[in-house]
């Protein structure tokens, strides 16, 4: 019967050990390293049981004391886009216009006072103050699944079916609007959609409504748990 020495057994755990943490690396997203990485530049911790991919604040933050918002426009500049595979449809990159950044921008703010503003449980505010908070928002990524819903894009008029409609990823910084020092991250990718619908500028606008709202709503309830 073979026989196996201590050592070789405890070899053979450390290397399952190591897989298990390389599999553990690679697992996690690429926005969740980069928030983390500003997190710990900055002395942030993360929060369990965040509704995020990522939250992270700032220790002894005492959140409740704000009960104003100071809120920058959506930074649409240096997004990621990941080109869809066109198979043959259209060799036009997608790309954001400034039509798509206005529309983009619209949405996030209406879904921002929809939920934080509108009930009355935090206030707008035009000037930094000791109770007003700085929130900046900007879209990292999107990742669309097929040529964009366009004239340049989509030459031959056809209908064109897809599971969803991609993905797109926001990373939220929470500023203390007096002295500008950085009290929180959040970053989340969201999918656009899982069903599959027909892909046009119609169900593709829908979606990011939908997205922003979502964060938005996400957001409120956070703020809510770490304001206690």
């Amino acid at each position: 019967m073979k026989t196996f020495s201590a050592n070789s057994i405890i070899k053979t755990l450390l290397v399952i050990i190591a897989v298990v943490a390389v599999a553990g690396c690679s697992m996690t997203k690429k926005h969740e390293q980069a928030a983390q990485e500003k997190a710990d530049k900055a002395g942030l911790t993360a929060v369990s049981e965040s509704r995020f991919d990522g939250t992270f604040i700032a220790p002894g933050s005492n959140f409740a004391q704000y009960k104003k918002l100071l809120v920058e426009r959506l930074d649409l500049d240096n997004v990621e886009v990941i080109q869809p595979p066109q198979a043959g449809m259209s060799s036009v990159p997608w790309s954001l216009t400034e039509q798509d950044k206005r529309f983009y921008q619209e949405r996030y703010t209406e879904a921002f006072i929809n939920h934080l503003i509108a009930d009355g449980a935090y206030a707008t505010a035009l000037d930094p103050a000791a109770d007003v908070l700085t929130i900046k928002a900007r879209v990292l990524q999107i990742a669309p699944l097929t040529a964009k819903d366009d004239v340049k894009s989509r030459q031959n008029i056809m209908k064109v079916y897809t599971e969803g409609s991609g993905s797109m990823t926001l990373e939220l910084s929470l500023h203390d609007s007096v002295s500008g020092k950085l009290l929180g991250i959040i970053t989340d990718k969201r999918d656009l959609g899982r069903l599959w619908e027909e892909n046009n500028r119609v169900t593709n606008n829908q979606q990011v409504r939908l997205a922003f709202n979502a964060w938005l709503h996400k957001l409120r309830v956070e703020l809510e748990n770490i304001s206690k």
